[in-house]
């Protein structure tokens, strides 16, 4: 995993109710350069992942993501009720 400095935390949904999302998350035992974070959803089927990677590796996921149109990535940010 790249040093803790260069990563940041995404955002990564599933673009409908298809099992995309789950398998992403299975699939992250292998991949030691994205870090599970913490999932939203119901436990068996959550909805959307945090993630923790760098931003060539969020670049590839989007690329990956993009081609298959089942997930989509965004950059992490606060929520504000006044933006």
């Amino acid at each position: 995993m790249p040093n803790a400095a260069e990563t940041s935390r995404y955002i990564i949904r599933a673009v409908d109710d298809g099992p995309a999302l789950a398998a992403f998350i299975a699939s992250l035992r292998a991949d030691a350069a994205v870090r599970l974070v913490d999932t939203i959803g119901p436990k068996a089927q959550p909805h959307t992942a945090v993630v923790e990677t760098d931003a060539a590796t969020a670049e590839r996921l989007e690329q990956t993501f993009r081609t298959s149109n089942q997930l989509m990535i965004e950059p992490d940010r606060p929520l504000s009720l006044f933006d």
